[in-house]
């Protein structure tokens, strides 16, 4: 199951009820999908659930560490002329399966001199260039799409790109890896909880599978995705547990709303508004007087819907 982050829609439902100046996220699994919101006129907090997420959305969505400096680009931007000892290079399982050979040359290059970069904001925005590149790589391969450029150019394009996209950002976010237990609810006015029911299998979920591998050092993409869902599981609400209610009530105890955001599939509305929407009502009844539940049909034919429950 995929799940979509539809920001537009949520602020457009939350302003009949409240001027949104601050948001908060107890939970979310991928990063791209607060690229729009990050950039909106209110402080934004942010809980990734692993510390490689936590990483892109610093490098990525916070601007107060700049961009990449000249100098760094001039010493670990290098271009390999000749071809790396194949079989030193710890990702050579993946050789024709996921990337060519000279982009894992650069990719074995890559992770190497990023432990040379002595200011850690400055390699976190280095490593976070390689995952871009990688999303690129291994999209252009499904499309079976050659490459447009050498592998240390378009490193060069991605970090330009990075300065670009960080240009006039504010200091309006705070972001964290904690558990939800360790948690503390944020005074915002509005919090939001992106549910996740199942284990996600799309284009982002492998890409963050094998930049993990990566960055570990490893070729073991079954290893990684055990991990990651080892890590996801513990950020999913298991609404017959009355502990999670109790913990939704915790983490949005400062804010005016509270929104649940999910992604339906294969189920029709109605077993949604009974399973989960009238239970969730009457236990968050004490905390908030008023809510709204409202969907949008994404495939009517499989039961495709997008969610957004209301608690205000």
């Amino acid at each position: 199951m995929t799940f979509r982050l539809q920001s537009a829609w949520l602020l457009e439902a939350v302003a009949d009820i409240s001027t949104v100046d601050s948001v908060f996220f107890p939970f979310i699994h991928r990063f791209s999908a607060l690229n729009w919101l990050s950039r909106r006129d209110f402080s934004l907090s942010v809980n990734a659930y692993s510390a490689s997420q936590a990483m892109l959305l610093r490098a990525w969505l916070d601007g107060r560490n700049g961009a990449f400096s000249d100098r760094n680009l001039q010493k670990f931007n290098q271009q390999i002329k000749n071809p790396l000892d194949l079989s030193l290079n710890p990702f050579r399982a993946w050789k024709d399966r996921l990337f060519d050979r000279q982009q894992l040359d650069y990719l074995f290059y890559w992770r190497e001199a990023a432990f040379e970069i002595e200011e850690e904001t400055q390699r976190e925005i280095f490593w976070s260039a390689v995952y871009q590149i990688m999303s690129c790589w291994l999209s252009n391969r499904v499309c079976e799409m050659p490459a447009e450029c050498r592998p240390d150019e378009m490193m060069g394009l991605m970090l330009n790109r990075h300065a670009e996209f960080i240009k006039g950002r504010e200091a309006k976010i705070t972001i964290s890896n904690s558990s939800l237990e360790e948690l503390a609810a944020e005074k915002a006015c509005l919090t939001v909880f992106p549910l996740i029911f199942g284990d996600e299998e799309n284009a982002e979920i492998t890409l963050q599978m094998v930049f993990d591998a990566w960055q570990n050092g490893h070729d073991d993409i079954e290893q990684a995705k055990r991990q990651m869902r080892v890590q996801l599981r513990k950020y999913q609400i298991d609404f017959s547990k009355p502990d999670d209610h109790y913990l939704i009530n915790r983490l949005s105890a400062n804010s005016k709303v509270a929104a649940l955001i999910w992604s339906g599939l294969d189920l029709p509305p109605a077993l949604y508004e009974q399973e989960l929407v009238r239970p969730l009502q009457n236990s968050l009844s004490t905390r908030y007087q008023k809510s709204r539940l409202l969907m949008k049909a994404v495939d009517r034919t499989c039961d495709a819907y997008d969610y957004l429950l209301l608690f205000y």
